[in-house]
């Protein structure tokens, strides 16, 4: 029994000149920051998925933050399918080992998440055996996910755009909800949002 973490790093983005993912925070590309995040995290391997400049971003950053924490690197070249496409790559490598029982979804643009809030998705799922266990930030669900094995397989035919807690309200039957009292982890899907986390 494993979990893995699946960390998405396959979109352009909203706004941005270069690279998303080679986007600075505080001196540190924004998909390292999150690489850094998830060496806390209690999981047994990572998976980072790119898209766009895959070439550009692995060579700028991937070699040395996968030095210091380890994670394959898979690149998705039909990212442009849409939202599905990443994830459905990730989850062809992923279940290829039978050992796993859970993935943890994660987004590239979302540094802040915490060991303590991915414990809490697992714990939970431990106790409850849930398809999907997500977490709620004052009312709203967020990011990451954790995704039980019986969810995964179907998650797999899935094609084009979608978006993720949208699929799992509608096909698993049974979800399970870890309130925190903070707001979420800041999604930096655009330029603009970027900018105002710097500030």
């Amino acid at each position: 029994m494993s979990t893995v973490a699946i960390i998405l790093a396959a979109d352009t983005g909203e706004g941005f000149e270069t690279p998303k993912y080679l986007a600075p925070l505080d001196g540190t590309p924004m998909l390292v920051k999150v690489i850094e995040d998830s060496e806390s995290w209690n999981v047994d391997s990572r998976v980072i998925v790119l898209g766009p400049d895959a070439e550009i971003v692995a060579e700028e950053i991937l070699t040395e933050a996968i030095a210091k924490v380890p994670a394959t690197v898979i690149i998705d070249p039909e990212w442009a399918e849409g939202a599905s496409s990443p994830l459905r790559v990730a989850l062809d490598f992923v279940m290829m080992d039978h050992s796993v029982t859970n993935c943890l979804v994660a987004r590239g643009d979302q540094p802040g998440v915490t060991a303590e809030i991915v414990d809490v998705l697992l714990e939970r799922a431990e106790e409850t055996h849930a398809d999907a266990v997500v977490p709620k930030y004052r009312y709203a669900r967020g990011w990451p996910v954790l995704i039980g094995h019986s969810l995964l397989e179907r998650l797999r035919g899935m094609e084009g755009e979608f978006k993720l807690h949208e699929v799992i309200s509608m096909h698993a039957a049974a979800i399970e909800e870890c309130w925190f009292d903070q707001l979420t982890p800041p999604v930096l899907n655009t330029s603009a949002a970027l900018l105002n986390q710097r500030r």
